[in-house]
């Protein structure tokens, strides 16, 4: 396909990894891609593990694996709280399960693995959880990128190069998978972007009463005074 007429969602959660994030997103969007920040709530700021925020275009209650031909997964701690997010894993899924494209890179294997779209499947990750991606009936091997059918996978951000060449060689070469012509917009009014004037200030919590299920939220993220 012509990237200019792909359509891609970055997702996103807090304790994300700045470059596994950032890079893809913009070398995307240099090819004229329409790239969105897709994270679990819309008016939430969501936080790199630096401080460095993001806020994202879209809920991903507002998107659609039809509306989609790549998802991009990045690493850092920030799988740990999108997997805890149903309609986060299922969006994964149901973009591999169309034949659109899925890349996942460092700790982005937890999502691989929660989706159920490890098993069988060739695939690298950060080393220190091969042995998630392996007991999801992964193949494990350590390489810069690896690519099996739709799926792409790198291990850190070392490899970003490799992964985001990858990527843009599977788009220009694939058929457009998605099913629907509908084109996403920000609901900003603007995509995202990688401005900021200082890191936001995080605190941990629980997503309910007595609940061991912790997030990160964001307690501020404005400049103090």
């Amino acid at each position: 396909m012509n990237l200019e007429n792909a359509q891609i969602a970055v997702l996103v959660e807090s304790q994300y990894q700045e470059l596994e994030l950032w890079y893809p997103l913009m070398r995307l969007r240099e090819d004229g891609a329409n790239v969105l920040v897709v994270a679990p709530a819309a008016d939430q700021v969501y936080v790199s593990k630096l401080g460095y925020p993001v806020k994202p275009d879209l809920a991903v209650a507002d998107v659609e694996a039809a509306n989609l031909d790549a998802v991009v997964i990045p690493g850092g701690f920030a799988p740990e709280g999108m997997r805890k997010h149903k309609p986060m894993v299922d969006l994964v899924r149901e973009v591999h399960k169309q034949g659109s494209l899925v890349a996942a890179i460092c700790h982005a294997g937890w999502m691989l693995a929660s989706s159920g779209i490890a098993r069988g499947r060739r695939l690298t990750c950060v080393p220190n959880i091969k042995d998630d991606v392996i007991n999801a009936g992964a193949n494990y091997v350590d390489e810069p990128v690896v690519r099996d059918g739709n799926l792409i996978t790198s291990r850190l951000p070392g490899d970003l190069p490799d992964f985001c060449r990858e990527i843009v060689r599977y788009l220009n070469d694939a058929p457009p998978r998605r099913n629907t012509a509908r084109t996403l917009e920000s609901r900003q009014g603007h995509p995202t972007s990688a401005e900021y004037t200082h890191p936001a200030k995080v605190v941990m919590g629980t997503r309910g009463r007595a609940s061991a299920n912790y997030m990160a939220v964001v307690v501020q993220d404005e400049p103090a005074k």
